[in-house]
C-alpha cells in the first residue's frame, strides 16, 4: 500500500466517461488522466514507464491500429527496465452465457483466430526485443512481458 501511494499513474482513454469514472476513483495528485486518441500518443510527450498496461484497447479494428501502437509503446514510452501487460478480450456475453473468441461476420458462430493472430504478433514482438513473454487468461487473454536481463560474462582466459 505505502508503494503503491508513491506511483505515478498515467491513463489515456478516447471516452470521456471511462476519464470522469478514473478521475473519481484515482483523482489525486500522482494521476495523469488524458481524454485522447491512443493513435496519437506523441502529443501528449508522456514519458517513459516501468510498466505499460493496456486491457481491452488492441482489438478495435479500424479505431486502433495495434501494432503500430504496441512498437510506439515499447521504442518511446517504456524505460530500459519496464515490462508490459496486454489484455486481449477474448469473450463476449449473449444471454448470460459466455461465448469465447469472436463472432466474424460470415461465420454463425466464435472463432479465436482474429484474437490468436493479434496475441502471436504481440508475442513474437517482445520476444524479437529481447522479452521473456507470458500468455496466460482465459477470458481475457494476458501478453505478459519483462526484459531479459543479459549480462555479459567476462571472456574466459
Amino acid at each position: 500500500r505505502e508503494r503503491f501511494a508513491t506511483l505515478e499513474i498515467v491513463g489515456v482513454d478516447r471516452s470521456p466517461s471511462a476519464i470522469a469514472r478514473a478521475r473519481e476513483r484515482f483523482g489525486d495528485d500522482r494521476c495523469r488522466l488524458h481524454v485522447h486518441d491512443i493513435n496519437d500518443l506523441g502529443a501528449l510527450a508522456l514519458g517513459r514507464f516501468d510498466l505499460l498496461l493496456s486491457v481491452g484497447t488492441l482489438h478495435s479494428p479500424g479505431i486502433v491500429n495495434s501494432k503500430t501502437l504496441v512498437m510506439q509503446l515499447v521504442q518511446e514510452h517504456l524505460t530500459p527496465t519496464g515490462a508490459v501487460i496486454l489484455g486481449f478480450p477474448n469473450c463476449r456475453w449473449l444471454d448470460g452465457e459466455v461465448l469465447h473468441g469472436a463472432r466474424p461476420p460470415n461465420y454463425n458462430h466464435p472463432e479465436l483466430s482474429l484474437v490468436l493472430r493479434d496475441v502471436d504478433w504481440c508475442k513474437r514482438y517482445l520476444q524479437q526485443h529481447r522479452f521473456r513473454v507470458t500468455v496466460t487468461g482465459r477470458h481475457y487473454l494476458f501478453v505478459t512481458a519483462t526484459r531479459i536481463n543479459v549480462e555479459r560474462a567476462a571472456p574466459s582466459p
